[in-house]
């Protein structure tokens, strides 16, 4: 159980700090919504089974996060256009 506990632990935080570096614009509810949404599965954890359930879920919450990412990377570093 602790390896699946810490690894959604990992993840979960991992989210966090993309919130923090990149949350307050246009992705900002959505990001929030999916923490809580996670948050909220990491709460009802009880046994190895629940917590194992929860890796997916938290997998697939940080790679959508990473994609946030980098689209709020390429918005901040977007050329100047020449033709208005």
């Amino acid at each position: 159980m602790n390896i699946h506990k810490e690894r959604v632990n990992k993840l979960s935080s991992q989210c966090w700090d993309i919130f923090h570096e990149y949350g307050g614009y246009d992705y900002n509810d959505e990001m929030l919504y999916q923490i809580q949404g996670l948050e909220q599965s990491i709460s009802e954890c009880r046994n190895e089974e629940d917590w194992k359930g929860v890796v997916d879920e938290a997998q697939t919450t940080y790679t959508w996060f990473l994609h946030i990412e980098k689209i709020r990377e390429l918005q901040e570093d977007i050329p100047t256009s020449l033709y208005c």
